[in-house]
């Protein structure tokens, strides 16, 4: 078996381990698992396993945010709560209110660290950023050996893991951006793609002793603004390795190879804002369209919206086309440029009573546009 030791710019790998988050509760009380649903307050708690099965263990999840499962474990001295490494952002966000309401369940006090800190000062977005970095640096280490990096508490699935060839397959390597690796792993975990071995096992570097390896560093040829759902604003960076994937799987797919539509999108992407390939908007308004024809309802349509809506290159400013992109997308954002099509009266006269529909409908998800539209109504 293999474990790491991690610094900040390589890895001792010496016998292998799962990468998982465990945080001590010290507590005499029995845990009462209805008791703990009702003070967290979520109706979509899925308890995967009780103490029926396994005495002193509850595992469970958060249906449709989570990838990976909790585990609450009775210990001497109290509980241990654990969380995979490679667990949802949504999961990770969680984790804070989990552990002060097991606190509150356990001990009837909010969870207190030794050094006086509160579940949210320790599990900030910091520590969520630098946690995931870390468990992103181990993944590609053991990749670079020709390992597999399995997954500690993975649903339903055991013995799921992530290797080079899966990667590839999305136009992901180990020279990728960490939100690149860590996005496109929880989208083949959501989508059931990742492999699985019936048992554990890297078998040709076990008992090899400790192996020093250089954790493979990304260099960024361009970046693009991007926005999560909520719609704060963040970057995707490619490197000339991702290019070079993203290249190769357009040529597969004008072979007749299958390619997913998330994927389809990023390679419109690197045409659109010329990221190793030269700009071109009318190419970039085909892959996006082929990305939308092969399931990206999500991405693609949303920035062929923007791109007709805007106007580009040999793309001339086409609103009517704008509207029929974002027509086709389930992200807020487009919601929200439809509901300004209405206010602006883009293709008619004016509609503030289906603007504001639409602008209500993206609000409800939290997207900041959306919200400060409707403050200014207000």
């Amino acid at each position: 078996m293999l474990w790491c030791i991690a610094t900040r710019h390589c890895l001792c790998i010496r016998n292998f381990c799962f990468m998982i988050i465990q945080i001590p509760l010290v507590s005499q009380s029995c845990l009462s698992f209805g008791r703990l649903r009702q003070l967290l307050g979520i109706d979509n708690l899925v308890l995967h396993m009780g103490p029926d099965e396994m005495p002193g263990t509850w595992a469970f999840y958060r249906e449709g945010m989570s990838v990976t499962l909790f585990l609450i474990q009775q210990t001497d001295n109290g509980y241990l709560l654990s969380m995979d490494g490679l667990a949802s952002y949504d999961d990770y966000r969680f984790l804070p209110y989990l552990v002060d309401s097991l606190s509150l369940c356990l001990n009837n006090e909010p969870f207190t660290s030794s050094d006086g800190c509160s579940a949210y000062e320790l599990y900030n977005e910091n520590w969520v950023a630098d946690t995931m970095g870390e468990e992103v640096a181990y993944l590609k280490c053991y990749l670079q050996l020709g390992l597999k990096y399995y997954l500690s508490l993975p649903i339903p699935s055991t013995n799921v893991y992530v290797d080079v060839a899966t990667l590839r397959s999305v136009g992901v390597s180990i020279h990728s951006a960490t939100p690149r690796i860590y996005g496109y792993v929880h989208y083949l975990l959501r989508a059931n793609r990742l492999p699985c071995d019936e048992e554990v096992g890297n078998g040709p570097v076990e008992g090899a002793g400790e192996v020093e390896v250089d954790v493979p560093q990304h260099q960024s040829i361009g970046t693009v603004l991007s926005w999560q759902t909520d719609g704060s604003e963040t970057t995707e960076s490619y490197g000339r390795e991702d290019v070079e994937l993203l290249l190769q799987l357009a040529e597969a797919y004008r072979r007749g190879e299958p390619c997913d539509g998330v994927v389809l999108n990023d390679i419109a992407t690197i045409y659109e804002h010329g990221i190793g390939v030269e700009a071109d908007a009318e190419v970039a308004a085909h892959w996006y369209r082929e990305a939308i024809r092969q399931g990206d309802h999500t991405f693609a349509p949303t920035s062929l919206g923007d791109l007709y809506r805007k106007g580009a290159g040999r793309i001339a400013k086409d609103l009517h086309r704008a509207v029929a992109a974002y027509r086709q997308s389930v992200d807020p954002y487009a919601w929200y440029r439809l509901g300004q099509s209405y206010e602006e009266g883009w293709l008619s006269t004016p509609n503030l009573d289906k603007a504001m529909e639409y602008y209500h409908r993206a609000a409800a998800v939290h997207h900041h546009l959306a919200l400060k539209r409707l403050v200014l109504e207000h």
